[in-house]
């Protein structure tokens, strides 16, 4: 964690009053684990971003990877693209050790964050699912490590406990969103979580998965709106070239916007109250 800096932070430099005059702390001071949240696009990340202000890149990253946030708790938000292969390549990147003005870096929390579909009819757009185990297609199992036992009171927005499967695309069709979660036990779904949680695992990483129902699993995707998504991040080229093959499309895509605005603003407020709640001073690690 960075030093606790009430006054002020400047990229790479916090400067606190310790009763003798002021000192500079270097990046290089830092005791690089600060945690690392991982989301897929940045339509997920906006709101969180907006609390946990951007203030210094990480080169040599394979995806975009800034350290944000205040200086008593400062976390490094990567934007992995979409699916398992850019999961993992951000995932091996960060689990190796990489070096920021000569210190390595090694997160001691990895967040899987980001939209999910609800796989069980109780859930509403905008409900925030965090997870206690994670699980695949082909049935592997992970607990999640993070939070443990959360401290006592109500959250707002409330936590939904529960199991997260992760599957290689977009499911779209409302009777295979209530089949998965028939035969997996899940309540939710996404494309990245399995991915962070094994590699997590093998390195003996904490991890932890907070995630926002972006569809309720009785909202059918048509096939030509899984299509488009399927890629991650819609080119205007490629947008427009969907809209005139199919007209209605239009009203979809308004409302997964409508929903995702939703979404991305429950989530942020979940994790700027679930990292400030139970991570300053690694306490609950």
């Amino acid at each position: 964690m960075m030093v606790p800096c009430p006054l002020s932070f400047v990229p790479g430099v916090c400067a606190k009053d310790k009763g003798q005059g002021t000192r500079d702390y270097r990046v290089t001071d830092l005791a690089f684990q600060d945690p690392c949240l991982l989301f897929a696009l940045r339509r997920e990340s906006s709101p969180f971003l907006r609390d946990f202000r951007p203030h210094q890149r990480f080169p040599g990253a394979p995806c975009w990877a800034r350290f944000g946030g205040p200086a008593w708790l400062t976390v490094l938000v990567l934007e992995t693209g979409v699916g398992t292969e850019r999961a993992q390549t951000a995932l091996n990147w960060l689990l190796s050790g990489p070096v920021l003005e000569n210190v390595p870096y090694r997160p001691k929390l990895v967040l899987s964050a980001g939209f999910s579909g609800a796989l069980q009819d109780r859930f509403n757009v905008g409900d925030i699912i965090l997870a206690t185990e994670v699980t695949d297609s082909a049935g592997n199992r992970w607990p999640t490590t993070w939070p443990g036992e959360l401290p006592a009171g109500e959250w707002r927005p409330p936590l939904h406990r529960g199991r997260l499967l992760t599957v290689p695309q977009v499911v779209g069709d409302p009777r295979e969103k209530r089949a998965l979660g028939e035969k997996h036990d899940a309540v939710a779904v996404d494309m990245e979580t399995a991915t962070v949680a094994r590699l997590c695992s093998q390195r003996n990483v904490p991890f932890g998965c907070v995630r926002a129902i972006s569809d309720r699993v009785d909202t059918p995707l048509s096939p030509r709106l899984v299509a488009l998504l399927s890629g991650g991040r819609v080119s205007p080229l490629r947008l427009t070239a969907a809209i005139v093959r199919s007209p209605g499309i239009v009203r979809e895509l308004w409302m997964l916007a409508k929903h995702t605005r939703l979404a991305a603003r429950q989530l942020g407020t979940a994790l700027g109250e679930l990292l400030t709640l139970t991570l300053p001073g690694g306490e609950r690690l």
